[in-house]
C-alpha cells in the first residue's frame, strides 16, 4: 500500500486506515523506539512508548483534513520525540530511586557544572530545532545528527534534494536568529 492510498483510506475510512497504518509502520516505529531506549528502559516502557507514538499519530490524522508530506518521515519524527520523552521520564524516575548508601559509587572526576551547561545548551538547541516545524526540524536532525546527505533526506521528507538544501539553509538561518534572540550567542558567531 502506498502512502497516497493510505492517506485516502485514513480520510475515507479512519478505522481501517489506522489499522493499515499500524500494520505497515509497527516494526519501523518499534525499531526506532527500541534503538533509543535499549539499555535504559524496561520492555514495558518501550511498549508504552510505541503505543504513545501511534496514539499521537492517530490524533494527528483525526484532526487533519489533509495530510501533506511523507507519512514515514512524520512517523519517524513522532517516534524519536516520544522516545526522548520516555527516556527523560525513565531517567528522572531512576535517579530519584538511588539508595543513599550507594552514593559513594557515583563519585567521579566529571566536571558537573560544565556537563550541566552542555546539557542545557543541547536542550535549548533541541527545543529551537523543534520550533522550526516540519519538515525543517526533520531536515536539520537528519543532516546534523544522523549525517545524512541531501539525497537521503529528500527521500525521507518527499522533496527534491535541491529543495532540501534550500530549506536546510533557510532553517539554519532561522535557527541562528532564534538562538540569538534568547542570548545563546552574538549574531554571526554561530556557524
Amino acid at each position: 500500500m502506498t502512502d497516497k492510498e493510505l492517506q485516502q483510506m485514513l480520510k475515507a475510512k479512519p478505522e481501517r486506515g489506522q489499522r493499515a497504518f499500524y500494520d505497515k509502520y509497527f516494526n519501523y516505529v518499534y525499531t526506532i523506539v527500541y534503538s533509543r531506549l535499549k539499555g535504559c528502559a524496561s520492555v514495558e516502557d518501550i511498549d508504552e512508548c510505541v503505543g504513545d507514538v501511534f496514539a499521537q499519530c492517530f490524533l494527528f490524522f483525526d484532526k487533519q483534513k489533509e495530510i501533506s508530506g511523507n507519512i514515514k518521515a512524520f512517523t519517524a519524527s513522532v517516534a524519536r520525540r516520544k522516545a526522548v520523552d520516555t527516556y527523560r521520564r525513565v531517567a528522572r524516575h531512576t535517579l530519584r530511586n538511588i539508595a543513599i548508601e550507594d552514593d559513594d559509587e557515583f563519585i567521579s572526576d566529571e566536571d558537573i557544572v560544565t556537563s550541566s551547561e552542555q546539557s542545557e545548551l543541547r536542550q535549548l538547541l533541541y527545543d529551537k530545532v523543534e520550533q522550526l516545524g516540519e519538515p525543517d526540524s526533520t531536515i536539520i536532525i537528519q543532516k546534523y545528527y544522523y549525517g545524512r546527505s541531501s539525497n537521503e533526506i529528500a527521500k525521507i521528507v518527499d522533496m527534491t534534494s535541491d529543495n532540501v538544501r534550500t530549506r536546510c539553509s533557510r532553517a539554519i538561518k532561522r535557527l541562528r536568529e532564534m538562538l540569538y534572540e534568547v542570548g545563546f550567542a552574538r549574531q554571526g558567531e554561530i556557524r
